[in-house]
């Protein structure tokens, strides 16, 4: 579909979901064929203030999109582990 096809999906979502829905999804329009998608999905996944919805539009070469709905959950950092010195007595 088009970007503005594929942005009509989206705001349809955003329009149909509860509060509680949009607060542990995130509802992107990424780019069509799978190998620029899944590189769109994991550079966003690395930051995704970071991103808008015309950013599909760096990853495709055709313009055709598609609607994802990803879990907010699979798009945090993960944490350092932290080192913990336990000190003898």
């Amino acid at each position: 579909m088009t970007f503005n096809e594929a942005l009509k999906c989206k705001k349809k979502f955003i329009s149909d979901s509860s509060n509680y829905t949009r607060s542990i999804y995130y509802c992107l329009i990424i780019p069509a064929k799978e190998e620029e998608a899944e590189k769109y999905i994991n550079d966003f996944k690395k930051s995704p203030t970071s991103f808008i919805d015309e950013s599909c539009k760096r990853y495709t070469k055709d313009m055709q999109f598609r609607v994802k709905i990803i879990p907010q959950k699979d798009c945090q950092p993960i944490a350092e582990e932290t080192q913990v010195n336990v000190l003898d007595k």
